[in-house]
């Protein structure tokens, strides 16, 4: 079966209103590096707008990367980008874009979802159904249900959308996800006859049959692309390294002043660049990743401020190596007088799970493990989740740093305000990487 077939048949019915932007044949031809774009980014933004109503991929990618060079920090110029790489079948790339306007703030349904979608076509679907229970709030049931199926949890889809389909705003396109999610928990018999609601015979028995040509837990990618009407790019080498999200340096502080200081006083936020790797799927060359504000100047910092030889070294090789300016966030540590927000790394079915996970992350990852635990219960459309996070952050930015270092190595975060319900947890890894915990 051709994508275009399969395509026609997910533009009819298995619609993502959220995700969905047609098809193209478009492909990518990496670049080294992008001369600086003139003009205005709003009317760049605009005319990348125009071009995926269009389908026209390439006039889309690259608008809307005019767009963000010219202002990087546009939460929703990151997202019209990551819409663009999804139309182009750039799926790495979209990660990373769609990644940075969540970082950005953008945390609508259309960002969500699309990046939860990506996710699952680089075959890491427990990171997309962590993403969605994070959000189920803000997304429609229909989108979420259809995308908790995609996402390999297609009896949680069945279940959201078995009860979706008796509200009243209920659609064909609703009946027609709950049929696909049907489908991919091999429940054939109920999928025909939720097709057969919309579609005569004939052409139900059409799609239940492409349906099962894509079926196959392996296809996940396939299956993604057929969604979305999109044409799978292999040569995609991830987001342009130009792109990168990273504030404007600061202006350089004193090391004379700065030793001077005394440690209790408070400190502005020093916005300096990290920038850790992009996280793609391993068959695609890493990138830079965009990084997020970092946190207020630490004790650390200004210890080593008080050594003005060395300083100025440091700056420069900060300067000049992506790798080292990651490593910045490591220096982030948690403070007794924390703010109110957390990192949340996941939401899980049990306490059980959620235990198990943070042994495993926190075994991973020295400085990951030296922050508060919290967990805190959900119930987001009749099911209970275990949401695990970890605080001690002394502001938002301070937190927003820590979630980029863990996405450097493959994690999965975002940043939210704490839980009124939440429970902090003694858990811990010992010094020989032998779990134990204690409440």
């Amino acid at each position: 079966m051709t994508r275009t077939t399969f395509g026609k048949a997910a533009i009819s019915s298995l619609i993502v209103a959220t995700t969905m932007v047609g098809c193209s044949g478009a492909a990518f031809h990496p670049r080294a590096s992008m001369s600086q774009p003139k003009g205005d980014p709003a009317k760049l933004a605009a005319r990348a707008a125009e071009a995926l109503d269009d389908r026209d991929a390439d006039d889309a990618v690259r608008s809307a990367e005019a767009a963000v060079q010219l202002a990087p920090q546009n939460a929703g110029y990151r997202q019209l980008l990551g819409r663009a790489y999804v139309l182009a079948g750039r799926f790495a790339s979209a990660e990373t874009a769609l990644s940075d306007a969540l970082a950005l703030g953008s945390s609508d349904a259309r960002t969500i979802v699309s990046l939860a979608l990506v996710q699952v076509a680089q075959r890491r679907p427990e990171a997309a159904r962590s993403l969605l229970a994070g959000h189920a709030d803000t997304i429609p049931a229909s989108d979420y249900g259809l995308a908790m199926a995609m996402a390999g949890d297609a009896d949680e889809g069945v279940r959201i959308l078995s009860q979706a389909i008796h509200d009243p705003s209920a659609t064909a396109r609703t009946r027609q996800n709950l049929a696909y999610a049907y489908a991919l928990a091999g429940r054939w018999k109920d999928a025909r006859l939720v097709v057969g609601m919309d579609l005569d015979p004939t052409d139900a028995n059409k799609r239940v049959t492409e349906w099962a040509q894509v079926a196959a837990p392996g296809l996940a990618p396939q299956r993604v692309a057929a969604l979305m009407g999109v044409t799978m790019n292999d040569a995609d080498q991830g987001q342009p390294a130009m792109l990168a999200l990273a504030p404007a340096p600061a202006p350089a502080a004193d090391p004379v002043a700065l030793a001077a200081a005394p440690e209790a006083a408070p400190q502005p936020d020093a916005q300096v660049q990290p920038v850790s790797l992009a996280d793609v799927a391993p068959q695609v060359q890493p990138v830079p990743q965009p990084a997020v504000q970092a946190a207020p100047i630490t004790r650390v910092a200004v210890r080593e401020a008080a050594q003005p030889k060395a300083q100025p070294r440091v700056q420069q090789h900060v300067a000049r190596q992506p790798v080292a300016r990651m490593q910045k966030a490591a220096f982030i540590k948690p403070v007794g007088n924390a703010s109110d927000w957390v990192v949340q790394l996941g939401a899980y079915d049990s306490a059980a799970v959620a235990r198990e996970k943070w042994m495993g992350m926190a075994g991973r990852n020295s400085a990951l493990a030296a922050f508060p635990v919290l967990t805190s219960q959900a119930t987001v459309k009749g099911r209970l989740y275990h949401r695990l996070a970890v605080s001690g952050f002394a502001s938002r930015a301070d937190a927003m740093t820590a979630c980029r270092m863990i996405r450097s190595q493959r994690g999965q975060c975002f940043v939210r305000e704490t839980a009124p319900n939440a429970t902090p947890q003694r858990w811990a890894v010992s010094g020989r990487g032998r779990q134990y915990a204690a409440r």
